[in-house]
């Protein structure tokens, strides 16, 4: 799970009651959208006066961004599987061109243009473009290439295509609604219509051949679940149906282990829906799985053990195998921006309901991301009572079970609807909210058990504290909406205390303890009611820039905000 087009405002939160409850919300009358009008659109607008950055000020962006080469052990894999891992990177480095497509239509003309420009601020914008997959700069929307917004529709639909036309269409035309909301469909203007083409379709000219080396790759291989996998995906990429192969992905039990198609919806600001194609090509680590095993046998518990009533932590599949993996290339949404550094996957809920999801650990990157970020990240802001508790060991736990609690708390809303239907736009920072205070909740919840030993209580508080900074500073993803959330709640909550004299952070680990019990619960019964006025009250509260948000990103801005990544053994040069 990790962008929305909105702008953070710079607020003070000042004191608040000591526990968050969403107001209950005034009867009101249904509100019927009216007629869609078959009507030709007005002229757009003309494009708002942009000073775009020069170059010496990308080049200080790209800074941030620290270069590491990310690779693993093959040495010890058999000819068949160095074979298999072969075809499995042609196919992965067929999802770029998709990917760059469906994040913004006009990618391939401009990065065209950007080739031609040999001036320094050609170079510097190529280089920011590379990083950013686009003209827009992730971290915070604006362009830096081109004059004009992102369109929140990405690739996946018309630029000029706005929300209230497209909610005026599907009412006018519901029998539309399942083909253009389709997951797996790129909407475009047929006259005044709104047509979905399938990807299979719209992006055959790559999905095809993807498809061929899967198989390929499916022959050459000696596992078998990885076989099946890559057969039933490579059917997937003809007909648009990804139910089985999710399910295949899930029984994938190999050193070679692929993480390949259209998962998240991150990409698509109108409606959350589209899915945007990745992969992640791994080298597993068998031995540090089966270490881990252990927690997805506790799922349960952990499921009971939420703060909610029974309502909001309904049975879920909790299969939940757990890899610990080495990352040798990604590829399509899995290369642009903030890096991943583990994911827990697939989204659909038919299959999480079957078989839970598997929880992935990239183990290199988050090496990295401790080393370069976080702990500098926590030597620079935290009062130094807190910095022998700031630990590698908490960080990877807190990871996670951040994961492992995608899959925990309520799966359906009270219409009936899934929680992300239910939440739309608004699901992906809650989501990402939830589970970063349930990860620390639950690792709390081992501590008590005697799962983990007693150091980790505070090593958990303030590596978990600590982590939320480095979110933030990804700027307006789902991701870093979701942490400053969680600051800011903490802040009027009072537990946490800025020194006015250094701006370093003290906290009351005690106070800290009970508001991520009491903000774990609030954030599962929001989504047990998929209230969507309620979600936006709750992030237009507290997903915002405070003071302390603010402080905190001027005492850190010479720090890397992330990692940008070169693979040797895709032939990357580091």
């Amino acid at each position: 799970m990790r962008s929305f087009a909105w702008t953070l405002p710079l607020l003070l939160v000042g004191c608040a009651s000591p526990v968050w409850m969403p107001a209950p919300l005034p009867p009101h009358a249904m509100v019927v959208a009216p007629p869609y009008e078959h009507r030709p659109l007005p002229p757009p607008p003309p494009p708002p006066v942009v000073s775009l950055p020069t170059a010496a000020e990308l080049a200080s962006r790209t800074a941030r961004f620290a270069p590491v080469a990310l690779s693993a052990d093959v040495s010890r894999l058999p000819e068949s599987e160095r074979r298999a891992l072969a075809a499995i990177l042609d196919a992965s480095r067929l999802l770029e061109p998709i990917f760059d497509r469906q994040a913004f239509a006009g990618n391939p003309a401009l990065a065209a243009a950007l080739a031609e420009d040999t001036s320094e601020l050609g170079a510097a914008r190529r280089a920011y473009y590379a990083i950013m997959r686009g003209p827009w700069d992730r971290l915070d929307h604006s362009p830096f290439a081109i004059e004009r917004p992102r369109p929140p529709g990405a690739g996946f639909y018309p630029e000029d295509l706005g929300a209230d036309e497209l909610e005026r269409y599907l009412v006018a035309h519901p029998e539309a609604r399942e083909r253009v909301l389709g997951l797996f469909t790129v909407v475009a203007r047929e006259g005044d219509q709104l047509t979905a083409v399938p990807y299979s379709k719209a992006y055959a000219e790559w999905l095809v051949p993807a498809a061929a080396k899967l198989r390929e790759a499916a022959r050459l291989t000696k596992n078998r679940s990885l076989a099946r996998f890559l057969t039933s995906r490579a059917a997937a990429f003809l007909d648009d149906d990804y139910y089985a192969s999710d399910k295949d992905w899930m029984d994938l039990d190999a050193v070679v282990e692929v993480t390949i198609g259209p998962y998240e919806q991150y990409e698509d600001e109108l409606r959350g829906q589209k899915t945007a194609f990745q992969s992640f090509v791994t080298i597993a680590d068998p031995t540090a799985s089966k270490a881990l095993a252990r927690w997805k046998s506790l799922l349960p518990a952990m499921q009971e053990n939420l703060p909610v009533d029974a309502a909001a932590k309904p049975p879920r599949g909790l299969e939940s195998p757990i890899r610990v993996v080495d990352l040798v290339f990604a590829s399509g949404d899995a290369r642009h921006g903030v890096m991943t550094s583990a994911f827990n996957l697939p989204n659909d809920e038919r299959v999480r309901k079957e078989k839970g999801a598997k929880k992935v650990l990239l183990r290199n990157v988050l090496d990295m991301k401790f080393a370069k970020i976080m702990r500098p990240i926590g030597e620079r802001i935290l009062a130094p009572e807190h910095l022998a508790q700031l630990s590698s060991a908490a960080f990877v736990d807190e990871v996670l079970f951040h994961e492992l609690s995608h899959s925990l708390g309520p799966a359906q809303a009270a219409s009936g609807l899934d929680v992300g239907a239910a939440l739309e736009e608004l699901h992906a920072p809650l989501e990402e909210a939830k589970a970063d205070v349930m990860g620390a909740y639950n690792v709390l919840y081992m501590v008590q058990r005697g799962e983990l030993p007693k150091a980790r209580r505070e090593e958990i508080l303030v590596t978990y504290f600590a982590g939320l900074f480095r979110s933030v500073r990804f700027g307006v993803d789902a991701h870093g909406r979701g942490a400053a959330l969680q600051i800011n709640r903490y802040v009027a909550e009072g537990a946490v205390k800025v020194a006015p004299d250094t701006g370093r952070i003290a906290l009351d680990l005690a106070a800290l303890e009970r508001a991520i019990v009491g903000l774990t619960r609030d954030l599962c019964e929001l989504q047990r009611r998929g209230d969507k006025a309620e979600a936006r009250a709750l992030l237009e509260r507290y997903g915002v820039v405070s003071d302390i948000l603010s402080s905190v990103q001027a005492m850190t801005r010479d720090l890397p905000v992330d990692l940008v990544a070169s693979y040797p053994l895709a032939g990357e040069a580091p």
